[in-house]
């Protein structure tokens, strides 16, 4: 499983840089402010899902926090931005990752934003 790292954005605009998808999956360190960025450029449709913990039904100070996994949709030529996700329903508790795996890896790339306010 491959690690992506956050890039951050900027006033001024942000340069990508996407990674193929590992055929095993991705994982990327998440803080509740990040998202992926999943483009197909495969010529069918894939499914990207996200794993949860959905081990816990009732986290001290959160409440529940089991959610099921997400699957999301990306259209042949298409791309799709996920997330973020709550980090208690979806990070490892182990390493604070969330996990992506692929349908079909073939011409699909992905890239981790990390999305914060600037006040």
């Amino acid at each position: 499983m491959a690690q992506l790292t956050a890039q951050k954005t900027s006033e001024t605009g942000a340069a990508l840089t996407y990674a193929a998808a590992g055929v095993s999956g991705d994982s990327f360190t998440n803080t509740g402010t990040e998202v992926a960025h999943v483009k197909n450029g495969g010529g069918s449709s894939i499914t990207v899902t996200v794993k949860s913990r959905n081990t816990a039904p009732d986290v001290p100070g959160y409440g529940p926090v089991s959610k099921p996994a997400r699957t999301v949709a990306v259209p042949a030529g298409g791309d799709r931005l996920i997330g973020p996700f709550p980090a208690k329903a979806f990070n490892e508790a182990s390493t604070g990752r969330v996990s992506l795996t692929y349908s079909s890896t073939t011409s699909v790339t992905a890239a981790v934003i990390a999305v914060r306010a600037v006040s």
